[in-house]
């Protein structure tokens, strides 16, 4: 009996204490939290960009040890917010801080055109730096003045790659990679075979790099009154590594300290103290909407890898984007959908089904226009060939048609290595042909390498039907071959060159719509984690209770008692071989 007893009180304290550990929760959530810092007069915009910017606001994953969770502002609100702005009396001018960020520069070329419009309302634009990125500079640039610290820089080298290959360490480690591909400049796979960059790769590597380097010094020369050929002799000698040379050479306007930039600020803005308020902030209490109008435009951002499964922010999935597309389609006021494309690709087989997806949409009597951000290459070009019109950034990375897979073989490793010698039993030719430790036949690389092609074949036929091009001329500019935003136009690729604000006014046109409200997808929300964590994490007196190893132990206590609520409550969510930053 006492044992029984025992048992039964050690069942109910473990009830009560998890019953008192979901009050707490539910008492933190409700305390109030800090209320809005409003906008007060004589406010300066402070545009501080650290890491990277996605597309749409919060579409990026949020680290489970990062307790304090902010809204990550996405380029599309930045702009908005700095339209706001504009015709905003209490905000007196901007000041851009963008040492850390380490952005694509068709991005930072689209920030930079945004500022350049806003200082058409006559406001001051300031921008200061302990030093800047390249990418960071890019944005700056259109600054009424650029103020760099003393000991500063700016990291203007121009652009390049660096790429790992693999063959060498494949040989001495005895670990093989089967590799199959079609498309002579699809470049991602080869440096599981090559010891170097291939003749084909280094050619279309280095005309998109040209390129961008063509659109960032004219930029820079634009906006700092410098010739082209300055600022690319400049880059190339890195004659910007200090402050004294960057002012010489007219790339800033002062050197300065932060607190002589805040005393500048003070006089401007005739205050005693300085306001800034941040991105964030202005986000969090500010309020604009689109047109209004029965009809709808819907923006559907998909960027980030192309994967079948998973529900990872700032990712591209079967399953989310199955959901999004089957609710626009049954949506009768949503005249038209403008796809908004920055990826560098992914899986083939859930581009494909994102592709139809797409067909459906225009089968449903839906205006499908595509506009390509940073990236729109292979399976990010694939799910977007068939739109109805196709606009692109300048800058962005495109094309790329072409397919490859690949496969590691650890047979002889083991063999050599270890002593473990992998033998087989089977009932046919191809039982081992996805085996990793069994080396494979001539007729399991042939079979491969056909599948490998078939899915090449189908890609071009979805690029021939989708832009009207026969499909021997499409082979002729695919090969795997990326492209900028201009040559892509050249070829055949993309109908024009335009932002996403353009693109949506194209969307309108073919849909025959005058007015019309705008819709964004996917929709982002905090899982119940997040909000949880957000709020216990704002209180003052928890932060400084927590240490971070008691901070992970609460994560790990938290996950605990929430993973099953999580799992029943959150709603399912749904290449090239690198990533430009810089």
């Amino acid at each position: 009996m006492r044992q029984f007893l025992k048992l039964i009180t050690s069942s109910c304290l473990g009830t009560i204490l998890a019953f008192l550990t979901l009050f707490l929760v539910l008492a933190i959530m409700s305390i109030p939290s800090s209320p809005d810092k409003g906008i007060s007069s004589k406010s300066i915009l402070h545009i501080k960009l650290n890491g990277t910017v996605p597309e749409l606001t919060n579409n990026v994953e949020s680290s489970p040890y990062v307790f304090e969770q902010t809204n990550t502002i996405g380029l599309n609100d930045i702009k908005k917010l700095l339209k706001t702005a504009e015709s905003d009396n209490n905000i007196e001018g901007l000041l851009i801080q963008t040492e850390s960020t380490s952005m694509n520069p068709t991005k930072a070329l689209e920030i930079s055109r945004t500022i350049a419009a806003f200082k058409e309302s006559d406001k001051f634009c300031y921008a200061y730096g302990d030093y800047f990125t390249q990418s960071g500079y890019l944005v700056a640039a259109v600054a009424d003045s650029i103020f760099l610290n003393p000991n500063g820089f700016i990291d203007m080298r121009g652009l390049g790659m660096e790429i790992p290959y693999f063959k060498e360490f494949a040989d001495k480690s005895k670990i093989s990679f089967d590799v199959y591909f079609a498309g002579k400049y699809k470049s991602a796979i080869e440096p599981y075979y090559l010891d170097e960059i291939s003749d084909n790769n280094r050619i279309q590597s280095q005309a998109f790099l040209d390129d961008y380097l063509e659109y960032m010094s004219d930029h820079i020369g634009y906006h700092r009154s410098l010739e082209a050929q300055d600022i690319l002799d400049a880059m190339n000698r890195y004659e910007t590594d200090n402050a004294k040379n960057s002012k010489q050479l007219g790339f800033i306007d002062q050197i300065a300290y932060a607190y002589q930039v805040e005393d500048r600020l003070k006089i401007l803005t005739d205050s005693k103290k300085l306001n800034l308020i941040s991105l964030e902030d202005y986000y969090i209490n500010s309020s604009y909407s689109s047109q209004s109008g029965t009809d709808r435009i819907a923006i559907v951002y998909a960027e980030g890898t192309i994967n079948q499964f998973g529900d990872a922010k700032g990712s591209i999935t079967v399953n989310q984007f199955d959901k999004t597309f089957d609710k626009l389609e049954k949506n009768k006021k949503v005249k038209a959908i403008v796809v908004r494309v920055n990826s560098p690709g992914g899986s083939a087989f859930a581009s494909d089904v994102i592709w139809e997806k797409i067909e459906n949409l225009k089968s449903a009597g839906k205006v499908v226009v595509a506009s390509f951000g940073d990236y729109a290459a292979s399976g990010g070009y694939y799910i977007a060939c068939g739109a109805d019109y196709i606009v692109s950034e300048p800058t962005c990375l495109t094309g790329s048609i072409g397919v490859y897979s690949m496969m590691p073989n650890f047979g002889e490793f083991f063999k050599d290595n270890l002593g473990i010698n992998w033998d087989t039993i089977g009932t046919g030719q191809h039982n081992f042909i996805y085996s990793i430790f069994t080396p494979k036949s001539d007729s399991d690389n042939q079979k491969l390498q056909r599948n490998t092609e078939r899915t090449y074949q189908k890609f071009l036929s979805r690029v021939s039907n989708g832009r009207g091009i026969d499909i021997d001329s499409v082979n002729q500019i695919a090969q795997g071959r990326v492209w900028s935003g201009k040559d892509a136009l050249s070829v055949g690729l993309v109908d024009t060159i335009a932002s996403l604000e353009e693109s949506i006014m194209i969307a309108a046109d073919l849909a025959d719509i005058d007015s019309y409200k705008v819709l964004q997808y996917p929709v982002i929300e905090r899982s119940i984690y997040e909000e949880i964590i957000s709020t216990i994490m704002s209180e003052s007196a928890f932060k400084a209770m927590l240490a971070p190893d008691a901070q992970r132990r609460l994560i790990d206590k938290i996950n605990n008692y929430l993973e099953p609520i999580i799992e029943a409550t959150e709603t399912p969510q749904a290449r090239l071989p690198f990533v430009l930053t810089e």
